[in-house]
């Protein structure tokens, strides 16, 4: 949640906005739902997977693969991590509009198609990244507030639904495959710890 709040912050969506979260996994969604909580905003979850249209639309969001995701939006958020999704952000966006880049590549390098639309809609790619609390409110909160503002945000029961059903500590040898794979049974593993 500390990622999508600063996420949210860097990207600066309006009331009435149309936003596009592309990539559904826990990052894209929780930036979804807090993005659902401006008024009058269409906020659409793009993603390949349509296993996540539940989890979109219990975040409040509308959800779109890629294919038949909306244009001309005004922020795109994009948290997919792939360089198709990368320019499925910089085709949703339009004029003038700005994209949020959350995706970690690590060390390797990705494409991204700068030489269409780019320069001519004249889009802004801003990079967000929670090391540092977004510059727009950098000089008014520190990391530990916006760490406790992210805690008070995860208490909505709505954000119950990216969760999986608890594993034993003990069984996760046995379980961590499952765990890490499409057909994990939620976005976010919680780990029940023997006392």
């Amino acid at each position: 949640m500390e990622t999508a709040l600063n996420a949210v912050w860097d990207g600066a969506p309006g009331p009435a906005d149309r936003i596009a979260v592309v990539g559904g996994g826990l990052v894209g969604l929780l930036v979804a739902y807090l993005c659902t909580r401006l008024p009058a905003a269409e906020v659409t979850v793009v993603d390949v997977a349509p296993a996540r249209a539940s989890l979109a639309r219990s975040m409040g969001a509308r959800f779109a693969d890629p294919g038949s995701a909306p244009l001309d939006c005004d922020v795109v958020f994009h948290a997919s991590a792939t360089a198709a999704g990368l320019a499925t952000a910089l085709r949703l966006a339009g004029e003038e509009a700005s994209i949020v880049e959350l995706s970690w590549y690590g060390s390797g390098e990705i494409a991204a198609p700068l030489g269409e639309a780019f320069h001519s809609r004249r889009l802004r790619l801003i990079s967000s990244q929670v090391g540092k609390v977004a510059s727009s409110h950098r000089a008014r909160w520190s990391n530990e507030q916006r760490l406790a503002a992210a805690l008070a945000l995860l208490k909505d029961p709505v954000l119950d639904a990216l969760l999986a059903p608890p594993v034993c500590f003990d069984d996760l040898p046995d379980r961590l495959a499952l765990v890490f794979s499409a057909q994990g049974a939620g976005l976010c593993q919680l780990i029940e710890y023997p006392e």
